[in-house]
């Protein structure tokens, strides 16, 4: 008796709507899928014409029993499910027992299987959907899956596909997700003859990485490790120099499966956000690893798409994953690892919550003030989430500044260099956000002559739209008639630029990076305070301020980079200079 059963009536009509072979990926995906499902360990994939002419899959799993090939070949014919309540504790790739159906009706498919019971192999060939021929042969124990001739009883559909090399990048780009997914599994892609990709089924995501993504890549990535309420979240996450254009490199599985799900790409766009470059995205390859009936896969026939049982707390668990990660990577040479969970929580909340709650009197930017002459010196020794319980031990010897802009400092056999506009624009962005959660209200330094200020449309709206934001941080702002707007005052800061271009620096950055969400335009503003605040380039910083700054850093729990993404310190080894010379 075989494995492979035909589904109930009640539980086909309660899958998804039937799988179609749009392109020669579909065929690789379901083929390869299942031999995943069946325990291999070496799968090897040969493409011949972008997949048109030939897909080859050989793998060495468990085998076809020789009563289960021909009914593997019939439409909702699986070893996967036996009834409906099954559907809720699926952990395979596949499980509509469509596939190889669907493959078959639109080819020449050729199956060749043999189990660790049988002395030979058993073959059987199809070609429209008709099994034409069936035979012992001689065969590993695995199977071995041909498709030729693709679509060549469907015209209509062969005439939309695209050129050779571009059906190939398809399935190229899905095999490398497939690898990062299974590591423990050797992969073999050939193309032309020529093989194009291997991996070594070692298990090391980073030998991986490396082979697809360069030494450099290898080199700036942080592992994940992270579990909470029975979810697991591991992988690799680029760290802080680690940005990219697209979200093309932001890779997820669930349960090893490849997915597509806005709440967590938006869940890791609020952990990145303040640590890499304004429209910059996150690099990462994660799996989430959960029970079956956290989710339902069973949406599209592709299963790429997923929906959760309970939404915010996946949000809430993925943020917390990377953003523990990001946190625990070394800064100036030191890898004290510290817990940051509170820390993570509290960023969190920032990121999710409006806070409306009615501010105080305190002065708030009094501990903020920068005077001409100690211009660092503005952090006070207090027990606050924005700080490490044990500052990081770092021994440096203090070389000097160059360009006016960056800090050198000799720690063991590495240089580096401290850019000290970023450093101080990240202990400003985290003591003012820290001041903002705790709602404490601003004071303001009155002008001696109050300035009037005629502003564009644009600009008027977004002021009057967010006109307590600007009161909460300092600017006595009021509205002064049609598209005017009167300062009195504004944040109780000194700068050695012109104070009173203040406004309009913080008003133009805003509208030229405008953004749709609350929280979006709240942290922006934050982060241009504390940028406009900050020292520039080319000020002139002795000794005991770049001690205060270096000090002040070692204390922060995420010191790496500037609220914009620029990062604070860059490492030079003795070795990569004496290369130069």
């Amino acid at each position: 008796m075989g494995n492979i059963v035909l589904l109930d009536d009640l539980t086909i009509n309660k899958i998804a709507a039937g799988e179609v072979i749009e392109r020669p990926l579909n065929v690789v995906k379901e083929v390869v899928e299942n031999s995943i499902d069946a325990g291999a360990t070496k799968i090897t994939i040969e493409i011949k014409r972008g997949g048109k002419q030939l897909i080859k899959v050989v793998d060495n799993g468990k085998g076809i029993q020789k009563d289960d090939m021909d009914i593997a070949l019939e439409r909702h014919a699986t070893s996967k499910l036996r009834k409906i309540e099954d559907l809720e504790n699926i952990y395979t790739m596949g499980f509509r027992g469509e596939a190889l159906a669907s493959i078959s009706a639109v080819s020449k498919l050729t199956m060749i299987s043999r189990t660790n019971k049988d002395d030979f192999g058993n073959k059987i060939i199809a070609e429209a959907g008709d099994i034409i021929q069936r035979e012992e042969t001689g065969s590993p124990i695995g199977t071995t899956i041909i498709v030729e001739n693709l679509f060549f009883n469907v015209p209509v559909r062969y005439k939309f596909l695209k050129q050779d090399a571009t059906e190939f990048k398809y399935i190229k780009d899905w095999v490398q997700k497939a690898v990062f997914s299974n590591p423990s599994i050797s992969f073999k892609l050939i193309n032309e003859d020529k093989v194009v990709f291997q991996s070594n089924g070692n298990g090391k995501i980073e030998d991986i990485i490396y082979s697809i993504y360069g030494k450099e890549l290898k080199e700036n990535i942080v592992k994940v490790d992270f579990e909470e309420e029975g979810i697991k979240v591991t992988g690799v996450i680029g760290n802080t120099r680690i940005a990219r254009d697209s979200r093309k490199d932001q890779i997820i599985f669930l349960n090893k499966r490849n997915i597509r799900n806005q709440i967590l790409t938006n869940s890791a766009d609020q952990a990145f956000k303040g640590s890499i470059g304004i429209g910059k995205y996150g690099f990462f390859i994660l799996n989430l690893e959960m029970p079956a009936n956290f989710y339902d896969i069973n949406v599209h026939p592709t299963k790429m798409e997923v929906r959760f049982v309970d939404d915010d707390k996946i949000y809430k668990i993925f943020y917390h994953a990377i953003k523990n990660a990001m946190l625990t990577k070394e800064f100036l040479g030191n890898t004290q690892v510290e817990k940051n969970e509170e820390y993570v929580a509290n960023e969190f909340e920032f990121l999710t919550n409006h806070f409306t709650k009615e501010t105080n009197t305190n002065n708030y930017f009094s501990r903020l003030t920068v005077n001409a002459n100690k211009s660092i010196n503005i952090l006070e020794e207090k027990d606050d989430l924005i700080y490490r319980q044990n500052k990081r031990d770092v021994q440096y010897k203090y070389i000097g500044i160059i360009f006016r802009t960056f800090i050198i400092v000799e720690i063991e056999d590495q240089l580096y260099l401290i850019d000290q506009h970023a450093a101080h624009e990240r202990l400003l962005y985290e003591q003012i956000k820290e001041n903002y959660k705790n709602n404490m209200s601003s004071n303001s330094q009155m002008m001696l002559v109050p300035e009037i200020y005629n502003l564009t449309h644009k600009e008027f709206e977004f002021v009057t739209q967010n006109i307590e934001m600007f009161k909460i941080y300092g600017f006595d702002i009021e509205l002064f008639g049609s598209n005017s707007v009167k300062i009195n005052g504004i944040p109780d800061i000194e700068y050695r630029s012109k104070s009173k271009n203040i406004f309009l620096e913080v008003l133009d950055e805003m509208i030229t990076n405008e953004r749709v969400s609350l929280k979006d335009v709240e942290e922006r503003f934050i982060a241009t305070v504390a940028c406009k605040a900050a020292v520039k380039a080319n000020m002139d910083l002795n000794q005991h301020e770049v001690d205060y700054l270096i000090q002040n850093l070692l204390k922060l729990k995420n010191p790496y980079t500037c609220p914009h993404g620029r990062p604070t310190t860059i490492k030079f080894s003795k070795d990569e200079l004496f290369k130069n010379i």
